[in-house]
This record gives structure tokens, C-alpha cells and sequence, in this order.
């Protein structure tokens, strides 16, 4: 499932292919994703120029000259590229036809994703109920620490939890507890200011240099330039289950945490 880095990937790529143009129309081949795209609703952004285009935690926004906004999340599978003709290819939901000839397409084999146009000033729960991402100013060990100080859930169970801190995936909390040295099984309320602030560092750290990669991709994902991401090259616990640790030479173990899967060295992450 792409996560922050994998969205903030292809944000950076399709950007420079979308500012300052308009979505001049829309092709719409299979409409039923996780939210069934509005068609009609087109006629908001229609000829509107693009003045921004930002990420949410995990949501793309494309923001319009009359505030309108068109919200894109990717799902389990999805994926966003521009080309220059509509191929046809299987899984090609939506088709913006951009003013210069461009085209931007949206595939999604599992439609897991959605696609969503808002009018100024309209909300959408979905981005409204998301926590601040690590990258935000506000974000530090103060803001962490007041958040979980009372939770006695695991700490893996809280880096997944959108709603405290948005965009961390399940590959990168278990990259992000490997780099801080702290137990996935370690319980919120347990945690220290500094190891509040060890997490938050590691998560800058961790989701920066994923960016720089282009993200991870372990079967679907692929960026704009439908190219893979190289950050598995790069994991040092997650998928490693029955390697040596990088580091220390242990081997790196599996556990199941609220039926998603953890990856820790047992050794290394101690505290």
C-alpha cells in the first residue's frame, strides 16, 4: 500500500506536468472505486487552473483557481501517470485530459483508492479526521508524549493510528522503531519524552531518505514515470524476518501486532 513517501513521490512527479495547466475533460472507464468517482462533478475543475498541488498524510490535493480541490488516494494499488496518449491500458479508471495534450491517468487494479472533486470550502471527513504527518512544524516530543501518555496500546499500534500521527505505513513504523531502538512491543503510556523524540527524529529520517529513493516497492507501486521505488534495497528490518540484523548480526524476528505484520531486531531495539 503506498505510503507518505510513496505519495509524496508521486506528488513531486506529476507536479511540474500540472501547475499553472487545466483539466480540459474527463474519461471515466470504471467509476466504482472505494468512493465511486462523481463524474458529474467535473464540471467544478473543468478549464479551472491548477494553482497547487500538496499532499495530506496520505492524499494528493490539486487544488483550483476557484478553491476547488481534487482529492486522489491511491489505495492498496493505485497509481497516477502522465503521458502524452490515452494507451487503454487495463485498470485505467479515470483519464484527465490536460489543456497542453497531456493526459493524467489514474490506474488501480484493486480500485481500493478513490478519486473525490470538493467545492470551496467543503470538507471530507476522510482528510479531516487525519493527524498532523511527522514533517509538520508542531510535530516534536512534547506533541507525542501528550498524545500517548494515557494509550496502553503498543507503540507500533500508535505510529499506525492516523488519527494521532498520519502517513506512517506499516513498512516504515517497523523502519522507524528499528532506527529509534525501540521495542514494537513497548507500550505507549511507557515511553519517555526522549523516546518520543528519538521516534520523532527517526521518522523524519526514515520518511526523508525513502522520499529520496522514491519510495518502496515490494509488488505494486510505481511513480509517476512508472518506475519502481528503491528504498527495499534499503530496509534494514521489514520483510527481513530470519536475516541477520544489519547492525548486530542477529537475526531479524516476525511478530504479528494488531493482524498486521512487525519486524524488529531483538537486539538492537531493546528499550
Amino acid at each position: 500500500m503506498p505510503e507518505l513517501p510513496e505519495v509524496e513521490t508521486t506528488k513531486r512527479g506529476i507536479k511540474p506536468f500540472l501547475e499553472e495547466k487545466s483539466f480540459v475533460n474527463c474519461i471515466t472507464n470504471n467509476a466504482s472505486l472505494r468512493i465511486p468517482f462523481d463524474s458529474n462533478s467535473f464540471l467544478l475543475i473543468k478549464d479551472k487552473r491548477i494553482k497547487n498541488i500538496s499532499r495530506i498524510a496520505k492524499y494528493i490535493s490539486i487544488e483550483f483557481s476557484n478553491n476547488s480541490r481534487l482529492i486522489i488516494h491511491l489505495g492498496m494499488t493505485g497509481t497516477l501517470r502522465v503521458s502524452d496518449k490515452v494507451m487503454g491500458l487495463k485498470h485505467d479508471h479515470i483519464i484527465l485530459g490536460i489543456n497542453d495534450g497531456k493526459f493524467l491517468i489514474y490506474n488501480d487494479p484493486r480500485r481500493f483508492g478513490l478519486i473525490k472533486i470538493l467545492n470551496k470550502d467543503e470538507e471530507f471527513y476522510l482528510i479531516d479526521n487525519n493527524g498532523p504527518d511527522p514533517f509538520e512544524k508542531h510535530v516534536d516530543a512534547e506533541f507525542l508524549f501528550q498524545k500517548i501518555k494515557n494509550r496502553k496500546t503498543n507503540v507500533k499500534a500508535i505510529l499506525l493510528n492516523n488519527k494521532i500521527i498520519s502517513g506512517i505505513g506499516n513498512i516504515y513504523a517497523s523502519e522507524i522503531l528499528f532506527d529509534s531502538k525501540i521495542s514494537p512491543k513497548k507500550l505507549a503510556n511507557r515511553l519517555t519524552v526522549n523516546q518520543c523524540q528519538r521516534i520523532i527524529k527517526s521518522s523524519k529520517k526514515v520518511l526523508n531518505k525513502a522520499i529520496k529513493a522514491g519510495g518502496t516497492t515490494l509488488k505494486d507501486y510505481f511513480n509517476a514515470e512508472s518506475r519502481p521505488g528503491y528504498f527495499k534495497n534499503k530496509l534494514f528490518v521489514y520483510g527481513r524476518d530470519g536475516e541477520s540484523c544489519k547492525l548486530c548480526k542477529s537475526k531479524i524476528k516476525h511478530i504479528v501486532q494488531n493482524n498486521r505484520s512487525t519486524y524488529f531486531c531483538t537486539t538492537c531495539q531493546r528499550s
